[in-house]
């Protein structure tokens, strides 16, 4: 399973600090084989690999844990121009094809954090461990002497999950992206990503684009959010646009409640655009 996780640029810029593994799964009783713990060589030589691949810029930091799995997360700077002409899973699958082929073990999740020359970023996540038999088939076997975390029997963790709460959407995701990027007054999409529904915050579609100044903030934060209006990402209570503005001021956040029954923008948006494609 890949993963697209929403705060992209917080999870690359804090990779070395502490992101949390967005596959983290309840702590069970299995025990995290010894492996190579840290890892510190053998994160070394796949850093170095990387670097010298000509799809990857820089790599800009790793971070190693083994704490109820083996995890590790990479933030790179891929050879890709912009979300429209970049080829995303070539660009994110090749770091997770080097990683897979590393000594790093156990190897359970692989989170890799991109950005690529306009400043576009996004995180993809690699369930390596619960789907190792999918990725054996496609890069064959882990090298020998790699060790897995045993994953439990129990329930898989996407029962009751529907939509973009199982996989996050990325594709979908993507196509805004694209579709914003054509927009008058958008210089480029910085993030494009789903945000799961927690305890403190609503499920949301979060939209990050740079713009040139010559549409009113409000204005282009309406027309991202018709894009995602009319896509079929769900299930999402809140649409989140972020307009970053060439004054270099801070960012401003504009955000439309969309639920349908407690949403206060959800009746506006309808009679402008109509019903959603999903519910």
């Amino acid at each position: 399973m890949r993963w697209n996780v929403s705060a992209a640029v917080v999870c690359l810029v804090l990779v070395l600090s502490g992101c949390a593994n967005p596959l983290d799964r309840p702590s069970s009783s299995a025990k995290v084989p010894t492996g190579c713990g840290e890892c510190t060589a053998e994160v070394a030589d796949l850093v170095a690999e990387l670097t010298s691949s000509d799809a990857v810029l820089d790599v800009r930091g790793t971070r190693r844990t083994t704490t109820g799995s083996g995890f590790l997360g990479i933030g790179v700077d891929l050879d890709g121009d912009d979300v429209v002409s970049a080829d995303l899973d070539a660009l994110f699958d090749g770091v997770a094809e080097t990683a897979w082929r590393s000594g790093v073990t156990p190897l359970d999740t692989l989170s890799v954090s991109g950005v690529l020359r306009n400043g576009y970023a996004e995180t993809v996540a690699y369930d390596f461990g619960a789907d190792r038999a999918a990725f054996e088939k496609r890069w064959g076997a882990r090298p020998k002497g790699s060790d897995w975390t045993p994953v439990p029997d129990e329930a898989d963790e996407s029962d009751g999950l529907v939509g973009c709460e199982v996989d996050g959407c990325h594709d979908l995701f993507r196509g805004v992206a694209r579709d914003a990027s054509a927009l008058p007054g958008v210089t480029a999409v910085l993030s494009s990503a789903y945000a799961r529904d927690t305890p403190t915050n609503a499920s949301s579609a979060d939209v990050d684009v740079e713009s040139d100044g010559t549409v009113a903030v409000d204005d282009l934060a309406e027309q991202v959010a018709e894009i995602v209006w009319r896509s079929t990402i769900s299930p999402i209570d809140a649409i989140s646009v972020t307009v970053e503005t060439p004054d270099g001021g801070f960012p401003d956040d504009v955000t439309f409640q969309i639920d349908p029954d407690h949403g206060r923008d959800h009746e506006r948006l309808q009679e402008m655009w109509g019903p959603r494609p999903v519910g």
